[in-house]
């Protein structure tokens, strides 16, 4: 059975980390249209890395704002950073692996609109048949959505059991 301590940090990770995803997905999608899937997926975690440590390291694990820096400051960083740096491996190598193995599928949202209704009189220039509103690719959003639970699963074993839980126990 799950402790309530450990039920409300991993609530807490849980919020810091959609925070984070949006922050990933974000960097990802915009800088995927200039450069390669790993560079780009690579921008993204490293940008959201960022985010996720300070929001972390003072919420979800209660470190204080004002703490001066300390050998045990120092420790925490270094040891985030290489958690961080194992798990974003694993999140860009699981990324291209899935998008490697999965089908290239666009869901598209379109909107009719047929050339004898009242509507398409509105658009007097010729406006008829499909608009399309919305599409995504399938395949890139189902890859990141599992490179990010495999970063998760081993961001939240490692922030509890090795960056922050020893050195709270220690200090």
């Amino acid at each position: 059975m799950i402790s309530s301590k450990t039920y409300i940090a991993f609530t807490k990770f849980g919020i810091v980390g959609g925070l984070s995803f949006l922050v990933d997905m974000t960097v990802y999608y915009g800088s995927d249209i200039f450069l390669p899937s790993y560079i780009a997926k690579s921008l993204g975690i490293i940008v959201a890395t960022a985010v996720n440590y300070k929001l972390n390291a003072l919420w979800t694990w209660g470190v204080k704002k004002g703490d001066a820096v300390t050998d045990r400051n120092q420790r925490v960083l270094r040891n985030y950073l290489l958690l961080y740096a194992v798990s974003g491996s694993l999140n860009v190598l699981t990324n291209e692996i899935m998008l490697s193995i999965l089908p290239d599928w666009i869901l598209q949202l379109n909107l009719m609109f047929p050339s004898n209704h009242a509507v398409a009189d509105v658009f007097k220039n010729g406006i008829s048949g499909p608009k399309q509103l919305f599409a995504v690719k399938i395949d890139k959003l189902f890859a990141v959505l599992v490179a990010t639970a495999v970063g998760m699963m081993v961001n939240f074993l490692g922030q509890k059991l090795w960056v922050f839980g020893k050195s709270k126990s220690e200090g």
